[in-house]
């Protein structure tokens, strides 16, 4: 199988085994001047509140204060569903996001594939570290949406049409701060 980006791939994604069907989605890629192993403990160790953009969209959407690292992020809903050591993690959140209050139901990550209860959506996302070569990595995030409901679906549509340009900012964003992370890191 050939990516997007013209390599072959035969690396199964784990994101594929949370949310296989989606109705939405968006991906965003980068690539780092670093091992793989180097561009996930980036990932684990990044912190979001670095980028003034992503401090500001966090503060539109009146999240909660939280601290904006993988581990922070649970603190507002998102639950870690699972880990490939040095490769992946993926995260799901469970909402109505398009409300003002958002919606985020509490569940336990074992909870997430099955969760079918109309009227949310629900959200999975990754961040993948593909070596290229031994110290040049391809670091892809990919976010899926997939709504339990056609009411859900049409809601979320709108939603997304508007918020969607502040989410992948927030995205690249990320893969930015996590590819400087990393290189500063083999620098020091």
């Amino acid at each position: 199988m050939r990516s997007r980006y013209g390599k072959v791939v035969n690396m199964k994604k784990l994101i594929d085994e949370y949310l296989p069907l989606f109705h939405f989605s968006e991906t965003h890629a980068t690539e780092v001047n670093a091992p793989a192993n180097v561009v996930y403990c980036s990932v684990l160790a990044c912190y979001l509140g670095r980028s003034a953009i992503v401090r500001f969209v966090f503060r539109l959407r009146r999240l909660p204060k939280c601290e904006m690292t993988i581990e922070g992020l649970q603190q507002i809903g998102f639950r870690l569903l699972a880990r490939r050591e040095d490769r992946e993690i993926v995260f799901g959140l469970i909402g109505k996001f398009w409300t003002s209050s958002a919606g985020i139901l509490p569940f336990q990550p074992e909870e997430f594939v099955s969760f079918d209860f109309k009227g949310y959506a629900k959200v999975a996302g990754n961040l993948l570290a593909v070596p290229i070569t031994s110290h040049r990595t391809r670091l892809i995030t990919e976010t899926r949406v997939q709504c339990t409901s056609s009411l859900s679906r049409a809601r979320f549509a709108l939603y997304w049409s508007l918020i969607r340009p502040f989410s992948g900012l927030i995205r690249r964003e990320w893969l930015r701060l996590i590819k400087q992370h990393a290189e500063n890191a083999l620098s020091t």
